[in-house]
């Protein structure tokens, strides 16, 4: 028996057989040609590529597709394509040039400073081994798994996941990688348990027979004894059973045992996510991160965001939803839009970004405001610190509107517009901000735990802020709740933070009455909200 120790990417524990993923290495009989002819044979691999990533892309859902049309742009980058081209006119052949340009385009990316952009360094990657591949002859075929089992590999990525079909894999498991990378995102979609940063010699050993993938504790155990396996075998069978009896509360309302009524609402990034939420039982959606759109590497036209708008709304199927405008900067860069700034996170972001460049904010607001004529759409501006901010924010509203107005278009002019709280000096001046006409307070517990406490929400040593009671965070809370009470304006608590069973009790407790978490945590926050009195006293942590 051997025990590996690995970072929890995606959380579950599975037990199967261990297949080894290989990526291949460089070709062993390359013959170079003249330049033209090797820069020819470059641009045909790249178009077969693009195909290849298209299909994938097509198989993806919800996000994931937004991962493979990445790669399709990062193929037509020019100083991706300028490294090639020069490497390729010194003598080079395409495949070495593409690896070599690959190397440092990645390089380059892993050099940033923010963290979202260096992990899409392992994309580029990504991308650049399927031309070389094709350059090669090496086949592209998706692995072909006779049964169910637990992939290795140094680094896994986004097409190896996808392009396997769904039910053989049962696990993850790789040397490399992070839990924030395009491949764990992926594997937390599908429910796929996984490991990454694993150390020590486990690809060494190949293919096994038999191994146990405990992503909740960062373990993969090689050939585990009787004694593990039995163990893995109970908690498997416990862990189905308790889902199965989470599921038959999807469809409840909740009430705590005392008869307060709390309504939970879904986080989420698109229409697809809003199915699965709906499916889990949300009552809506309590936050959808707009910035799903603008994902794909460009900025959407007004038309294109009013229809992905409207995607939300019917896949909601008449449930309520809050869009976040942009909130662009610290961990969530778009290109053309980054800051050079010493401390991203303290520079623009939010509403702040956006006025900054008003004819985004401008085209946002009008595609929100027609869809909200179709369904119950509610806007909340994120990042509002102060008064100024959301009264600056709001002329940019009474603008959008003039101008439908002017286009003739159809739209909602009483669209409810809210504020989301999510730094200290918001939740102090939450009355001053109400006052200057603030319709909903949607409190984000992941930044306002990052700047209250400084504690950088990327970095995992601060991880402990974001687990623990947050003492201080439930009092800027009490300050929301104080403010909003006499003008009956609801609030709403939305994070991670938010989908503990036990925090979300803790914020009832405080007077909230929506919560607002990942799909994935509902029917969880759910069943302990069920069992709750708030009449009795609270339970000692």
């Amino acid at each position: 028996m051997w025990i590996y120790q690995g970072a929890k990417a995606s959380p579950g524990l599975v037990m199967g057989p261990v297949r080894r993923l290989e990526h291949g290495g460089a070709g062993l009989e390359r013959v170079v040609q003249a330049p033209g002819r090797e820069q020819a044979l470059l641009n045909a691999a790249v178009v077969l590529a693009k195909d290849e990533l298209r299909q994938l892309e097509d198989a993806a859902e919800g996000t994931d597709k937004d991962i493979f049309l990445f790669q399709q742009l990062m193929l037509d980058d020019p100083s991706l394509n300028q490294e090639i081209a020069g490497y390729i006119a010194a003598g080079a052949g395409a495949a070495p040039a593409m690896e070599r340009a690959a190397r440092i385009c990645a390089g380059r990316i892993e050099a940033a400073e923010d963290e979202y952009i260096r992990l899409r360094a392992v994309d580029v990657l990504d991308a650049c081994r399927r031309v070389v591949d094709i350059l090669d002859g090496r086949p592209r075929n998706p692995l072909r798994l006779d049964t169910p089992s637990i992939l290795v590999s140094e680094n896994i990525y986004p097409s190896d996941i996808v392009s396997i079909d769904r039910g053989m894999i049962l696990g993850l498991a790789s040397a490399g990688g992070s839990a924030q990378s395009h491949a764990a995102i992926i594997a937390r979609t599908m429910g796929i348990p996984a490991l990454v940063q694993v150390e020590g010699d486990f690809l060494d050993r190949g293919s096994v027979a038999g191994a146990v993938l405990d992503a909740d504790n960062g373990r993969l155990i090689l050939e585990p004894d009787e004694a593990v396996r039995k163990d893995a075998q109970r908690r498997i069978v416990g862990a189905s059973i308790l889902k199965k009896r989470l599921a038959v509360l999807a469809g409840e309302p909740c009430f705590t045992k005392d008869g307060t009524r709390v309504e939970l609402l879904a986080s989420c990034s698109g229409p697809e996510d809003v199915e699965l939420a709906i499916e889990a039982g949300a009552e809506g959606v309590g936050l959808l991160r707009s910035e799903f759109v603008i994902t794909q590497g460009r900025m959407p036209s007004e038309e294109e965001q009013y229809y992905f708008y409207l995607g939300c709304l019917q896949a909601a199927g008449g449930r309520p939803v809050t869009v976040r405008t942009f909130d662009i900067g610290a961990d969530g860069p778009v290109p053309g839009f980054e800051e050079d700034a010493p401390n991203p996170a303290l520079g623009m972001r939010g509403v702040r970004m956006s006025m900054l460049h008003p004819q985004l904010f401008h085209e946002q607001l009008c595609a929100l405001l027609r869809a909200s004529a179709h369904g119950s759409l509610r806007i909340a501006l994120p990042m509002v610190s102060c008064p100024e901010d959301w009264r600056m924010a709001m002329e940019h509203v009474k603008k959008a509107r003039r101008d439908l107005r002017r286009r003739g278009a159809v739209f909602n002019g009483d669209t409810e517009i809210g504020c989301m709280v999510e730094v200290p000096s918001a939740a102090v001046l939450t009355a001053e901000i109400l006052a200057a006409g603030c319709q909903f307070v949607v409190v984000g517990t992941n930044d306002l735990i990052q700047y209250t406490y400084a504690a950088d929400r990327l970095d995992g040593r601060f991880a402990a802020y974001f687990d623990g009671r947050c003492a201080a965070v439930h009092r800027l809370v009490d300050l929301v709740l104080a403010a909003a009470a006499p003008l009956a304006v609801p609030v709403s608590v939305c994070g991670l933070h938010a989908g503990s069973p036990n925090q979300a009790v803790r914020y009832v407790r405080q007077g909230v009455r929506c919560i607002s978490t990942e799909a994935a945590s509902l029917l969880a926050v759910k069943a302990r909200l069920l069992e709750e009195d708030l009449t009795a006293p609270p339970a000692a942590d």
